[in-house]
């Protein structure tokens, strides 16, 4: 079983990896700067860089400034041409982004491209602020941004510390009567963990199919999901008469939970809000203190 330090390691390897290799490249500050994925696009306005974006994907929705900027598409389903029609000289991507075919046309061009590693075991907002910011000429903003955001995260982690960790079911949306649940290593676990909970599937990674008997016997005391599916599903209501949440403690009681999709999942630059807001929603009746407001909220 890989150990909490191995991991660390592990983790500090892949953004070793992404934040040097094409370093050469970035000896320029850069002028035009596509994104995709909605967290890194937050970090680089975080950094103060945000008026050198040219184009960002559709997950590219915080600040509500990014949404005029051109659009490159889906994170997973991107073009390369629509990308290198934007003449950027520094493209950042978020490692989930895709297809294989356009990533490797866009390594096979001169432009500096940074690809930043996503990790769910161990949240990784503050080093992934750190390369980002070397790869836009912003270090030391880098470094300022990364330590607000990790004594924000040690705040929220002192304030759940003495907390009852409720069993979560988290619930990214639902099909032919199974729900599509969260298990670990995946962003909803992650934020479970930092906002004092226990994300009661254990048994798989990623997101699969949970069927009415598995989800009984998982039996949450709550369960959390995005607003988007949240409201498709028709709220509260709607979601405690589907079978294969009805008979759940959560859903006899009624604990049903939601929060915005890129607030609670992105993990960037808002993660320790976003962390300490699902805190005060799983934690009725807890008086959880304010963090401090930040410009990049």
């Amino acid at each position: 079983m890989m150990t909490r330090l191995s991991r660390r390691r592990l983790l500090a390897t892949a953004f070793a990896a992404a934040a040097t290799l094409p370093h050469a490249a970035f000896a320029n500050t850069p002028r035009r700067i596509v994104v995709a994925g909605g967290a890194l696009t937050e970090i680089v306005v975080a950094l103060g860089a945000g008026d050198q974006l040219v184009g960002v994907d559709q997950t590219s929705l915080h600040p509500a400034t990014v949404r005029s900027l051109p659009q490159i598409g889906y994170l997973r389903t991107l073009g390369a041409e629509g990308i290198l029609s934007l003449s950027p000289d520094l493209i950042i991507l978020s490692d989930q982004a895709g297809p294989p075919t356009t990533m490797a046309q866009l390594r096979g061009t001169k432009v500096p491209m940074l690809v930043v590693p996503e990790s769910y075991i161990e949240p990784a907002v503050p080093k992934k602020i750190l390369a980002i910011a070397d790869a836009v000429g912003r270090q030391p903003e880098g470094k300022a941004l990364a330590a607000t955001v990790e004594a924000d995260l040690q705040a929220v982690q002192r304030m759940v510390a003495p907390l009852r960790r409720p069993r979560v079911l988290f619930v990214l949306s639902t099909s032919n009567g199974a729900v599509l649940a969260g298990g670990r290593e995946t962003a909803s676990d992650a934020m479970l963990r930092l906002a004092g909970a226990q994300n009661v599937v254990t048994d798989y990674k990623s997101f699969k199919p949970l069927n009415a008997e598995a989800a009984l016997a998982a039996d949450p005391d709550a369960i959390l999901l995005p607003d988007h599916s949240f409201e498709a599903l028709g709220g509260k209501d709607g979601i405690t008469k589907l079978p294969a949440l009805a008979q759940t403690t959560a859903g006899r009681a009624g604990r049903i939970y939601t929060m915005d999709t890129l607030y609670m999942l992105g993990l960037g630059p808002r993660i320790a809000h976003a962390a300490r807001d699902l805190a005060a929603i799983l934690h009725p009746g807890s008086t959880l203190p304010a963090l401090p407001a930040r410009a990049w909220l």
